[in-house]
């Protein structure tokens, strides 16, 4: 604390004189002063000085012992915090829902970084062609470089490269023009349309691709898998892994296609306590191959599943309608296609056909019908003839009993009577 010149104790003082008694001053104050008397002024400041010296220190007490750990080092046990006010609570409905349709939005309209492999398996009953198809189409409106490794269809889009796989071309050739048909865009998306005939009738390995499009040109790589083809044996390799279980390993998205209308008859069954229905090949029925209610032309259902850096996965069924020409907006100049005016993925609880108890309802009566090769039915003559039948005891049912249960016993001459009834 600092002493004003203007204290009423120093009204007196000559400060001339006391910038010529310097040494005085100091000396005086500490009480070893020896140049004789002390001005009047002095023990005034002195006594100042010791007011403003003196102070009460609050002193903290002394932790307890117990809480320290003995021996070694001296230091406090860990103990438990109360928990923040601030911590994250767990998602509501609204906000999960937003959190996943969020996650598969960020994977139909390629973003970077998003997901470097996404695996896509599909089979006869849901083909995946509306899903690539729709990949194509956003990653175009976003002028993203679209290379398609072809096996199957020869027809694309003007505006996307495709290489023909069909044709006689070797796995280093593929390599090299597919990097050469990468070097044209700053973003690609590179969608091989069966993995199977890439990696066993091409002989691609799987590790240089995804080296080439991942991590050399920082792109998303999307492979289509046929669940219904049969793996090749390879006897050399007997314990190689196989092509399917190599292509999820390595996936950070998979995503199974299914059919909207057997979803819906699934459900239905669940929802009946019975075992779900087969489709197509998995029916076991001879000549079967592709369902007739199969490739659902009202959109696709997608299983996903997210797989994070960190190892945890999140899974979500999601159904992607079909799409239409209002989706997007009018191509400027460019640009192939326009860009998307919102979002029509969404997630499968949140479809109103399939939480329809009007739908659900049809599905239950073309499941209570009998499926088989002839007729359980009763005819008019059938059922008349029924009603004619007399039962047995049939008079005992209109209630004109009341006899009470006796029971008539006739003996017959082989019968051994005896007149004394044995004593119990």
């Amino acid at each position: 604390m600092m002493i004003s010149a203007s204290h009423p104790a120093f009204a007196n003082v000559n400060w001339d004189k006391v910038g010529q008694l310097q040494d005085v001053v100091r000396h005086g104050i500490r009480g070893d002063i020896n140049y004789g008397d002390k001005p009047d002024w002095l023990p005034q400041l002195e006594d100042l000085r010791l007011q403003n010296a003196i102070a009460f220190v609050d002193l903290k007490k002394p932790y307890a012992s117990s809480n320290f750990v003995t021996g070694g080092i001296r230091k406090r046990r860990a103990e438990a915090r109360p928990p923040r006010k601030n911590m994250n609570r767990p998602l509501s409905l609204v906000q999960y829902q937003r959190h996943s349709i969020h996650l598969m939005s960020r994977l139909l309209n390629v973003r970077t970084n998003t997901s470097p492999f996404t695996l896509v398996l599909d089979d006869l009953n849901q083909r995946a062609a509306q899903l690539t198809e729709d990949l194509m189409r956003r990653a175009l409106s976003r002028n993203v470089n679209v290379v398609v490794v072809a096996f199957e269809s020869a027809r694309f889009h003007p505006a996307i490269h495709h290489i023909p796989a069909y044709a006689n071309l070797t796995a280093d050739q593929i390599l090299s023009e597919l990097k050469l048909a990468m070097k044209k865009g700053r973003e690609n998306l590179v969608i091989v349309d069966s993995l199977y005939e890439l990696l066993n009738d091409k002989g691609v390995d799987m590790g240089a691709l995804f080296n080439l499009v991942a991590h050399q040109f920082a792109s998303t790589l999307i492979g289509v898998y046929h669940q219904d083809m049969i793996a090749s044996q390879d006897a050399n390799n007997a314990y190689a892994p196989q092509p399917l279980k190599l292509f999820e390993y390595m996936a950070t998205t998979i995503i199974t296609c299914k059919s909207f209308a057997h979803v819906l008859a699934a459900k239905a069954a669940r929802e009946r306590s019975l075992a779900e229905p087969t489709h197509g090949l998995l029916q076991g029925a001879e000549g079967i191959v592709e369902a007739l209610d199969a490739n659902d032309n009202r959109g696709i259902v997608l299983e996903a599943e997210f797989r994070r850096k960190s190892g945890r996965s999140e899974s979500e069924t999601f159904f992607l309608r079909t799409a239409r020409p209002n989706d997007f907006n009018a191509p400027t100049h460019g640009l192939a296609v326009g860009i998307i005016k919102a979002e029509y993925v969404t997630l499968l609880d949140m479809v109103p056909s399939y939480n329809s108890q009007e739908v659900l309802g049809n599905v239950n009566a073309a499941a209570d019908e009998i499926e088989s090769t002839f007729n359980l039915a009763l005819t008019e003559k059938q059922k008349l003839a029924r009603e004619g039948v007399v039962l047995p005891y049939f008079d005992a049912q209109k209630g004109e009993g009341g006899e009470g249960g006796r029971i008539l016993y006739d003996m017959g001459e082989e019968d051994d009577f005896d007149e004394e009834e044995d004593e119990i």
